[in-house]
């Protein structure tokens, strides 16, 4: 069951949906004719850079594993995170990208630094914020599946229970906040 819970886990972890769901958004949306800057740009500021972020910090002793599993390690990779995340849409702005791209974006940007916050007082679960937020995403854009979706989400979050990286009401915390963020701010700025 362990291991089970932990490739669900790696292949759920937020620096693999972000940038399979920008894709996603990038590619089934309107042609553009920046599509691979517009994913590239993406990709840079959702994923590579917090990866390298996170690697410099577990190498250079200040977190001690790569999903900085103490709550106190969190907080600069978050910081961190919501400053990439926040550039990353200033350029996507820019880019003039879909409003459903900037939006996901901005959300990123938002609800990191949200998770940030709340990080300094409680734990709450990373990895099913980071897929709750992209499945609205993909939903408003028209990829909509319920039952895979919501599977998903309850395949990730049992993960980080099995695997003792959370407690149920810190996973679906996490799930509820980042659904109910993303619809907030997808609807109400970006569609």
């Amino acid at each position: 069951m362990q291991k089970l819970a932990f490739i669900t886990s790696f292949l759920l972890h937020p620096m693999v949906v972000a940038p399979f769901t920008f894709a996603l958004l990038t590619y089934t949306g309107e042609e553009h004719s920046s599509n691979h800057i517009i994913f590239f740009t993406a990709f840079f500021f959702s994923t590579l850079l917090s990866t390298i972020t996170v690697i410099y910090l577990k190498r250079s002793g200040k977190i001690t594993d790569l999903d900085a599993s103490i709550r106190e390690q969190r907080v600069q990779p978050l910081v961190l995170g919501a400053i990439y995340h926040g550039i990353g849409f200033l350029i996507l702005w820019y880019l003039n990208a879909a409003p459903i791209i900037q939006g996901l974006m901005f959300c990123y940007a938002v609800n990191t630094a949200i998770v940030w916050l709340i990080t300094m007082k409680w734990k709450i679960s990373i990895h099913a914020i980071g897929l709750g937020g992209p499945l609205v995403a993909l939903w408003f854009h028209g990829i909509q599946y319920p039952f895979g979706m919501a599977a998903s989400l309850v395949l990730v979050c049992m993960s980080r229970i099995i695997l003792k990286a959370h407690t149920p009401l810190q996973v679906l915390t996490g799930a509820g906040l980042a659904m109910s963020l993303a619809y907030i701010e997808l609807n109400l700025l970006f569609l």
